[in-house]
């Protein structure tokens, strides 16, 4: 059932990404617009992510899924509406907070599952959350044009949000418990003094998942405005990147009995980088007499890059807990802390880029970050091992 409830979690969060086009068209704003907009996530993903983790070692995992999936689902059903700027930007922030939050709560729950037999459980949790956003991403992509915005996603929100309130009813014996013994160590009050960095696993964390970010707020944009493709087809490339994750992250636990993390993490990673920076440079000149063929080399390139990026999020996750002595719900939100500073940043840099440059040229930033992840490889294969 809990991969159920991440399985129900990428569907969600990931519904409105191919139907941006709509979003951006809704609030008649320019690329670099429409993308720092989105980067506002960032701020209600802090307040989430410095203090979720303590809320759920103090209060239980239960209540903070309950909690966070309705921030979510509401601020989400709620944005499709919206006309104006400021009305999303409140909107974003109130998203980003409820994204975090349960990402927090439903990973630590997974840490906590996994830490009884040393099983790599979460990899192949994150690979069922990529299934949802696979399967959500064609979904949207064939009711673009067909169904409003409005009604799909209002209607996709109530259903997720009630089967998640189900599910997490019946996986209440095995959550994690509220703490009932003062902490004083793991406090909101102590939040600030114990905080701990680990900068390998922060700013390697950041530089794998960006690529993955940028996929999913600039791929559809970039097929349908460099490519000219239509709406629905322009979505394609990104579904094709999301089937490699899922690829690669329910697999991984067999690769890695032929070929060690440190060595498949070097060959994933600047395998990734460099098709999907080729895909893009090959795929826009191409477009321009042939638009078919350079959507179809752009396809090609999200599938390495989607097989890179695709088990090194849950991996770093996994390597940052067993290097830490903190209860898991904590590591995690101070690992996000950090991925959401960082990521904020550069999202930044990505969408400006993308106004003063083009698109193209933008995703080349999140492809060098990736294979730049080949740097910490030894470091991960020491902390899993």
């Amino acid at each position: 059932m809990l991969g159920a409830l991440f399985f129900l979690f990428g569907v969600g969060i990931i519904a409105w990404v191919p139907r941006f086009p709509e979003i951006k068209h809704n609030l008649n704003v320019s690329n670099g617009e429409f993308g720092s907009l989105l980067s506002m996530s960032a701020f209600g993903s802090l307040i989430a992510l410095v203090s979720v983790g303590q809320l759920v070692h103090r209060y239980g995992a239960r209540t903070l899924l309950i909690v966070s999936a309705t921030l979510l689902f509401g601020s989400m059903a709620l944005i499709v509406h919206l006309t104006l700027t400021w009305q999303f930007l409140l909107c974003i922030i109130a998203f980003g907070a409820g994204v975090s939050a349960f990402h927090i709560s439903i990973n630590g729950q997974g840490l906590h599952e996994q830490a009884p037999n040393g099983e790599k459980l979460i990899p192949r949790l994150h690979g069922l959350w990529s299934l949802g956003a696979l399967s959500t991403a064609i979904l949207s992509g064939f009711l673009a044009g067909k169904v409003s915005l409005a009604i799909h996603i209002d209607v996709l929100c109530a259903i997720i949000y009630f089967s998640m309130l189900i599910l997490i009813t019946r996986l209440e014996p095995t959550l994690v418990p509220a703490n009932s013994e003062v902490d004083d160590q793991y406090s909101i009050r102590a939040l600030f003094s114990s905080f701990k960095i680990d900068w390998v696993m922060s700013l390697g964390l950041t530089c794998s998942v960006m690529l993955e970010f940028a996929s999913g707020d600039w791929s559809t944009l970039f097929s349908n405005q460099e490519l000219h493709m239509s709406a629905g087809i322009s979505a394609i490339p990104y579904i094709i990147f999301v089937f490699a994750m899922i690829i690669g992250r329910l697999f991984v636990h067999r690769v890695t009995e032929y070929i060690g993390i440190a060595r498949l993490i070097r060959v994933v990673t600047l395998m990734g980088g460099l098709s999907f920076i080729l895909s893009v440079l090959l795929g826009r000149a191409l477009s321009i007499s042939h638009p078919i063929a350079g959507l179809t080399v752009f396809a090609i390139g999200s599938f390495f890059g989607g097989l890179g990026v695709s088990f090194l999020a849950p991996t770093f996750m996994d390597a940052a807990n067993r290097r830490s002595s903190a209860p898991g719900s904590v590591v995690i939100g101070r690992l996000g802390v950090m991925n959401t500073s960082f990521a904020f940043v550069c999202k930044g840099i990505i969408a400006w880029t993308a106004q003063l440059t083009s698109i193209g040229v933008a995703l080349v930033i999140p492809s060098l970050m990736l294979m730049a992840v080949a740097l910490t490889a030894k470091s991960i294969e020491r902390a899993t091992a």
